[in-house]
């Protein structure tokens, strides 16, 4: 059998990946972009070079890695898992099954934070999973930040990635449940030790059980469901977050500002739901690039 060429092999694989593509698909899918991005990391090289070398034929070995990523990606598999990396905020980031794959709208909550940091911040980053939100703050900004997850897996993915960017030494890993691991080290700082601004930023699970049966067998099959899910409505891990700030504000910093993304569905639940714990507090809806509610800030 005759090794086939670049342009052979993108053409393969893109009319398999289309015949493989759900007859309802939520997310945006680009067969094409997908066979691209598989054979230019199979080859090492950028997607550009495949088009500049269309007719060059593939070494076996590489046809044949290239055609096991085609098939597993037409079982729906996302490309980041394939990879096992996924860029964000202009770095790339390891991601394995065990953290969710960061997504472009999270970047705008990177910005929102990066706003209100100063010389007094200290940065917590709850459900931080791969560490994208927390290692991308720490070099941006040069401040503290403590990554907090529930998983120990996600927890040793983040390490690893705020390794590779080397601001390992400004952030403190905890492993537990949302403010928990904080607050149990936070009462031994001495009072010089404590900041004067902290900033909490969280993108936890906030999809209903039924949002979550619809999704994209890309998502739904692939990613953890644990990190998607957050209750009846979607909410109910922002509530234990708020719930544990508030027993604990007076413990707190003067100036203590959240930063949230949520679902654009629950803006008015999730504002409600700041001002229920923190009454008479300014809660701030931000839209995304496309228009759409999706975070929430507010000065507690």
């Amino acid at each position: 059998m005759s090794l086939l060429t670049i342009f052979e092999s993108l053409t393969w694989a893109a009319d398999k990946l289309k015949q493989a593509e759900p007859s309802v698909v939520l997310g945006a899918r680009n067969s094409k972009l997908d066979a691209q991005v598989l054979l230019a990391a199979c080859l090492e090289k950028s997607t550009a070079y495949l088009f500049a070398h269309g007719d060059e034929q593939l070494e076996t070995d590489v046809s044949d890695r290239f055609m096991r990523l085609v098939d597993r990606r037409a079982r729906h598999e996302p490309v980041a898992y394939l990879l096992g990396e996924k860029d964000f905020y202009r770095r790339t980031f390891e991601v394995t099954p065990a953290t969710l794959i960061p997504r472009p709208e999270t970047e705008l909550l990177v910005d929102l934070v990066r706003q209100e940091v100063d010389n007094t911040s200290l940065i917590v980053d709850v459900g931080t999973g791969s560490g994208a939100i927390a290692v991308t703050l720490a070099a941006e900004t040069g401040s503290e930040v403590i990554a907090i997850d529930l998983s120990h897996e996600a927890l040793k993915v983040a390490h690893q990635n705020a390794k590779y960017h080397q601001v390992a030494d400004k952030i403190a890993f905890l492993e537990g449940n949302l403010l928990k691991p904080f607050f149990e080290s936070y009462h031994a700082w001495s009072p010089r030790s404590r900041p004067q601004t902290l900033l909490i930023a969280a993108n936890l699970p906030y999809l209903t059980g039924r949002t979550w049966e619809g999704l994209d067998p890309d998502v739904k099959n692939y990613e953890p469901k644990t990190a998607l899910v957050g209750g009846l409505d979607g909410l109910e891990l922002y509530d234990e977050l708020l719930q544990q700030l508030a027993a604990r504000r007076k413990d707190l910093p003067t100036k203590v500002k959240i930063f949230f993304e949520i679902d654009p569905s629950q803006a008015s639940a999730a504002t409600a739901l700041v001002q229920h714990y923190f009454r008479g507090t300014p809660v701030q809806c931000v839209q995304d690039l496309a228009g759409q509610f999706r975070f929430i800030t507010a000065g507690l």
